[in-house]
Protein backbone atom coordinates (compact mmCIF):
# COMPACT_ATOMS: atom_id res chain seq x y z
CA UNK A 1 0.00 0.00 0.00
CA UNK A 2 1.08 3.51 -1.06
CA UNK A 3 2.27 5.87 1.54
CA UNK A 4 0.56 9.05 2.26
CA UNK A 5 2.21 11.99 0.48
CA UNK A 6 0.62 14.81 1.58
CA UNK A 7 -0.56 15.91 5.37
CA UNK A 8 -3.66 17.06 4.10
CA UNK A 9 -5.64 13.77 2.81
CA UNK A 10 -7.63 13.45 5.57
CA UNK A 11 -9.42 10.45 6.71
CA UNK A 12 -12.79 12.52 5.80
CA UNK A 13 -10.68 13.57 2.29
CA UNK A 14 -10.38 10.15 1.05
CA UNK A 15 -14.17 8.75 2.17
CA UNK A 16 -15.12 11.46 -0.24
CA UNK A 17 -12.67 10.52 -2.63
CA UNK A 18 -14.08 6.71 -2.79
CA UNK A 19 -17.20 7.65 -1.88
CA UNK A 20 -17.06 9.73 -5.21
CA UNK A 21 -15.55 7.19 -7.13
CA UNK A 22 -18.25 4.53 -6.35
CA UNK A 23 -20.53 6.89 -8.75
CA UNK A 24 -18.25 5.66 -11.42
CA UNK A 25 -19.14 2.27 -11.62
CA UNK A 26 -22.65 3.46 -11.93
CA UNK A 27 -21.78 5.48 -14.88
CA UNK A 28 -19.77 2.79 -16.39
CA UNK A 29 -22.15 0.35 -16.18
CA UNK A 30 -24.80 1.89 -17.72
CA UNK A 31 -22.48 3.16 -20.70
CA UNK A 32 -21.64 -0.71 -21.46
CA UNK A 33 -25.52 -1.60 -21.17
CA UNK A 34 -25.82 1.13 -23.81
CA UNK A 35 -23.31 -0.60 -26.01
CA UNK A 36 -25.99 -3.27 -27.43
CA UNK A 37 -29.32 -1.46 -27.07
CA UNK A 38 -30.82 -0.04 -30.34
CA UNK A 39 -33.29 2.89 -30.42
CA UNK A 40 -36.73 1.79 -29.82
CA UNK A 41 -35.18 -2.27 -29.15
CA UNK A 42 -37.13 -2.12 -25.93
CA UNK A 43 -40.12 0.24 -24.52
CA UNK A 44 -39.36 3.08 -22.03
CA UNK A 45 -40.60 0.86 -18.51
CA UNK A 46 -38.05 -1.56 -19.63
CA UNK A 47 -35.64 0.22 -20.43
CA UNK A 48 -36.00 2.42 -16.80
CA UNK A 49 -36.30 -0.96 -15.07
CA UNK A 50 -33.53 -2.61 -17.17
CA UNK A 51 -31.11 0.85 -15.64
CA UNK A 52 -32.22 -0.20 -12.16
CA UNK A 53 -31.60 -3.27 -12.61
CA UNK A 54 -28.14 -2.92 -14.13
CA UNK A 55 -27.19 -0.27 -11.29
CA UNK A 56 -28.44 -2.86 -8.70
CA UNK A 57 -25.88 -5.56 -9.49
CA UNK A 58 -23.27 -3.47 -9.98
CA UNK A 59 -24.00 -2.18 -6.65
CA UNK A 60 -24.10 -5.39 -5.32
CA UNK A 61 -21.22 -6.39 -7.17
CA UNK A 62 -19.36 -3.00 -5.07
CA UNK A 63 -20.57 -4.26 -1.94
CA UNK A 64 -18.79 -8.09 -2.30
CA UNK A 65 -15.78 -6.17 -3.37
CA UNK A 66 -15.64 -3.75 -0.84
CA UNK A 67 -16.04 -6.56 1.75
CA UNK A 68 -13.76 -8.75 0.66
CA UNK A 69 -10.80 -5.97 0.30
CA UNK A 70 -11.70 -4.63 4.12
CA UNK A 71 -11.09 -8.40 5.39
CA UNK A 72 -8.25 -8.60 3.46
CA UNK A 73 -7.07 -5.56 5.07
CA UNK A 74 -7.76 -6.29 8.59
CA UNK A 75 -7.25 -9.98 8.48
CA UNK A 76 -10.48 -10.84 9.74
CA UNK A 77 -14.53 -11.31 8.68
CA UNK A 78 -16.08 -8.08 9.42
CA UNK A 79 -19.63 -7.88 11.43
CA UNK A 80 -22.96 -7.39 9.78
CA UNK A 81 -22.60 -3.80 11.68
CA UNK A 82 -19.57 -2.98 10.62
CA UNK A 83 -19.64 -3.21 7.17
CA UNK A 84 -23.32 -1.13 6.91
CA UNK A 85 -20.27 1.92 5.59
CA UNK A 86 -19.58 -0.24 3.26
CA UNK A 87 -22.85 -0.75 2.32
CA UNK A 88 -23.54 2.96 2.29
CA UNK A 89 -21.41 3.98 0.40
CA UNK A 90 -21.81 1.69 -2.29
CA UNK A 91 -25.57 2.95 -2.80
CA UNK A 92 -24.08 5.86 -4.38
CA UNK A 93 -23.50 3.10 -7.78
CA UNK A 94 -27.19 3.25 -8.19
CA UNK A 95 -27.41 7.32 -8.11
CA UNK A 96 -26.75 7.17 -12.24
CA UNK A 97 -29.03 4.38 -13.16
CA UNK A 98 -31.76 6.01 -10.88
CA UNK A 99 -30.66 9.25 -13.04
CA UNK A 100 -30.77 7.13 -16.05
CA UNK A 101 -34.69 5.42 -15.01
CA UNK A 102 -35.81 9.28 -14.45
CA UNK A 103 -34.70 10.73 -17.71
CA UNK A 104 -36.03 7.24 -19.50
CA UNK A 105 -39.66 8.21 -17.82
CA UNK A 106 -39.21 11.93 -18.87
CA UNK A 107 -38.55 11.10 -22.18
CA UNK A 108 -41.76 8.09 -22.04
CA UNK A 109 -43.77 11.60 -20.48
CA UNK A 110 -42.59 13.93 -23.61
CA UNK A 111 -42.37 11.28 -26.45
CA UNK A 112 -38.78 12.07 -27.30
CA UNK A 113 -37.32 10.23 -29.68
CA UNK A 114 -34.70 6.97 -28.97
CA UNK A 115 -31.97 8.47 -31.16
CA UNK A 116 -32.57 11.75 -28.94
CA UNK A 117 -32.39 9.91 -25.98
CA UNK A 118 -29.69 7.74 -25.98
CA UNK A 119 -27.46 10.59 -27.32
CA UNK A 120 -28.73 12.65 -23.93
CA UNK A 121 -27.24 9.27 -22.04
CA UNK A 122 -23.98 9.02 -23.51
CA UNK A 123 -23.14 12.65 -23.27
CA UNK A 124 -24.48 12.78 -19.94
CA UNK A 125 -22.27 9.63 -18.88
CA UNK A 126 -19.06 11.31 -20.74
CA UNK A 127 -19.44 14.49 -18.72
CA UNK A 128 -19.96 12.38 -15.67
CA UNK A 129 -17.06 10.48 -15.91
CA UNK A 130 -14.97 13.51 -16.10
CA UNK A 131 -16.57 14.62 -13.11
CA UNK A 132 -16.38 12.02 -11.01
CA UNK A 133 -12.20 11.83 -12.28
CA UNK A 134 -12.05 15.18 -11.02
CA UNK A 135 -13.72 15.17 -7.65
CA UNK A 136 -11.98 12.27 -7.09
CA UNK A 137 -8.97 13.48 -7.19
CA UNK A 138 -9.64 17.24 -6.05
CA UNK A 139 -11.20 16.41 -2.78
CA UNK A 140 -7.67 15.17 -1.65
CA UNK A 141 -5.62 17.83 -2.29
CA UNK A 142 -7.35 20.77 -3.65
CA UNK A 143 -4.70 20.56 -6.70
CA UNK A 144 -6.86 21.57 -10.23
CA UNK A 145 -3.90 19.86 -12.27
CA UNK A 146 -3.62 16.87 -11.12
CA UNK A 147 -7.74 16.60 -10.92
CA UNK A 148 -8.29 17.91 -14.74
CA UNK A 149 -5.39 15.21 -15.89
CA UNK A 150 -7.66 12.75 -14.00
CA UNK A 151 -10.52 13.70 -15.46
CA UNK A 152 -9.56 13.91 -18.76
CA UNK A 153 -7.30 10.75 -18.64
CA UNK A 154 -10.90 8.97 -17.18
CA UNK A 155 -12.99 10.87 -19.93
CA UNK A 156 -10.63 9.64 -22.95
CA UNK A 157 -10.68 5.43 -21.52
CA UNK A 158 -14.62 5.92 -21.42
CA UNK A 159 -14.77 7.00 -24.96
CA UNK A 160 -13.35 3.02 -25.59
CA UNK A 161 -16.85 2.20 -25.09
CA UNK A 162 -18.05 4.82 -27.30
CA UNK A 163 -15.70 3.61 -30.22
CA UNK A 164 -16.69 0.24 -29.33
CA UNK A 165 -20.17 0.48 -29.94
CA UNK A 166 -19.96 2.84 -33.40
CA UNK A 167 -17.29 0.38 -34.54
CA UNK A 168 -20.04 -2.82 -33.49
Amino acid sequence: MAAISTESWSVQRRLTAQRVAAILYGVISIMTAELSVQGGEFGYTETALGALLVGFAMTVTRIFIELVKKETEIGAHLSIGKSGAIVRDSMLVMLFPAMTALLVVVAALTTAKWSILLDVLLYLSMVTVFVVGFLSSYVLDREIRPALLRGVSWLLLSLVLVVAKNVA
